[in-house]
């Protein structure tokens, strides 16, 4: 698991240097913790700008284990920027996530599909670095509240 998470990191990362143009695109990572399963998990996340008031962020999180549990998930998330300031901007989100979790090695594997709503605030370190804050609620079966802080280097 360790390795397609790595091996899906540095495809998302390249495949966003191809593609990244006018400060479009960015690449970074999540820190944050699950509150439904009680884990913490590290990420990555592409995101592009489709103008100044929405982007579309994706993202794939690997929550660190606990015991015999196993667990990631993938987020697509649509951010509408309702405040913009030359230092930071706000938004709400919404988004579709799948999310797996396995206990032991061929006990128990499970797949759970849901939706995102939450909200989130991104500031401007430099013109390419930026850090922020989310929380979003995964509502699924087994919902779950995600806070998480990410920090970006934006193309």
């Amino acid at each position: 698991m360790k390795k397609f998470f790595v091996t899906l990191l540095v495809c998302l990362m390249t495949s966003a240097a191809l593609w990244a143009q006018d400060s479009k695109w960015g690449v970074g990572l999540n820190l944050g913790y699950g509150t439904g399963i009680s884990k913490g998990f590290l990420g990555g996340r592409v995101l592009y700008d489709i103008d100044d008031r929405f982007d579309v962020v994706g993202s794939f999180n690997h929550y660190f284990k606990k015991g015999e549990l196993k667990s990631w998930d993938i987020n697509a998330d649509f951010h509408w920027n309702v405040y913009h300031h030359e230092l930071f901007e706000v938004y709400p989100l919404v988004g579709l996530t799948f999310y797996h979790e396995k206990i032991g090695v061929i006990d128990y594997s499970d797949l759970f599909f849901g939706v995102n709503i939450g909200a989130g605030i991104m500031f401007d370190i430099t013109e390419n670095w930026k850090i922020g804050a989310e929380m979003k609620g995964q509502i699924m079966s087994g919902s779950q509240f995600v806070p998480l802080v990410t920090a970006m280097y934006r193309f």
